[in-house]
């Protein structure tokens, strides 16, 4: 699954440091702030080494250019989009090393559309995340009043399986954040659905992020994926990465010292980080889990 090169965590008095962060968002999408550059400066600033630029590409399975201009970025901007993150990938050589991906939702029958979209540009990594459920966001906070909770968890968590399962992503994104402002998932149906998804994630050959929005969205000591899910991952092998999930420059890295600590918890080394390759034939960063 993994293709070590070198290690790549800065270790300093015994402790880690992340130096990587591959989920960034700039104000193409909508809804972030600041252009690509004062991300990129931001992770210098923070001491990184690698950093990924990788916003939310459009709403291809919707008709029209900007579908979702709120959310995600017009059909017709990838193209600068990528030659932009291209260019800085240039420009900051010897400074930092910049990764081009691209967020990408994933959506049920759309697959192949998906595939054809990607491969259309030169991305080193392509981010995989579900941001729909029975049709509606799961961020929407109002579909709780009126959804079964437990219908949109199976229906997100299957949904999850078949993105792990389609090959698409070099990353698979912020599992577990459909319980961003839900009611509380049962203990007993997290039992009977998470194994399925650690399942799909260990059979991908995708790394899956460990994305600090979640101590954004839900307040608490939880990022996404949860502890829960993150032990079956650390049991199957699945090799983890780091993505502060950051719409404003001085998000970047976010919460990185609390994943330091929590991946150290669940018995992860954190000092031997190590690159693996993409299926597009770049490389990310990893902690490798077994």
């Amino acid at each position: 699954m993994t293709d070590a090169i070198r290690t790549d965590a800065v270790a300093t008095m015994g402790e880690s440091k992340i130096a990587f962060d591959f989920h960034s968002h700039h104000r193409r999408c909508g809804h972030a702030q600041g252009e690509i550059p004062d991300y990129v400066e931001a992770a210098i600033a923070s001491g990184m080494t690698i950093f990924g630029v990788s916003d939310h590409g459009p709403a291809y399975w919707l008709p029209g250019d900007h579908a979702q201009p709120g959310t995600q970025m017009a059909i017709s901007e990838m193209g600068a989009y990528v030659a932009e993150a291209l260019e800085l990938k240039a420009r900051y050589a010897g400074r930092i090393e910049v990764r081009v991906g691209i967020e990408a939702d994933w959506i049920e029958g759309r697959a192949e559309d998906l595939k054809r979209w990607l491969n259309d540009y030169p991305i080193d990594y392509a981010l995989g995340s579900v941001h729909y459920a029975l049709g509606t966001n799961i961020f929407n906070q109002a579909r709780w009043q009126r959804e079964e909770p437990e219908a949109v968890f199976r229906a997100y968590y299957a949904s999850v399986v078949r993105a792990a399962r389609s090959g698409l992503f070099d990353i698979l994104s912020h599992l577990t954040a459909v319980e961003s402002y839900s009611p509380p998932l049962r203990p007993e149906l997290a039992a009977e659905l998470y194994p399925e998804v650690a399942d799909a994630a260990a059979e991908s050959g995708a790394a899956v992020e460990i994305n600090t929005s979640g101590y954004r969205k839900m307040g608490g000591d939880e990022p996404f994926p949860n502890r829960t899910m993150l032990r079956l991952l650390i049991e199957r092998g699945v090799p983890l990465t780091f993505g502060a999930d950051s719409h404003r420059p001085q998000e970047v890295g976010f919460a990185a010292n609390r994943v330091v600590a929590l991946l150290q918890e669940l018995g992860v080394d954190t000092q031997n980080a190590q690159f693996f390759r993409t299926k597009r034939g770049s490389t990310l960063s990893v902690f490798p889990t077994r």
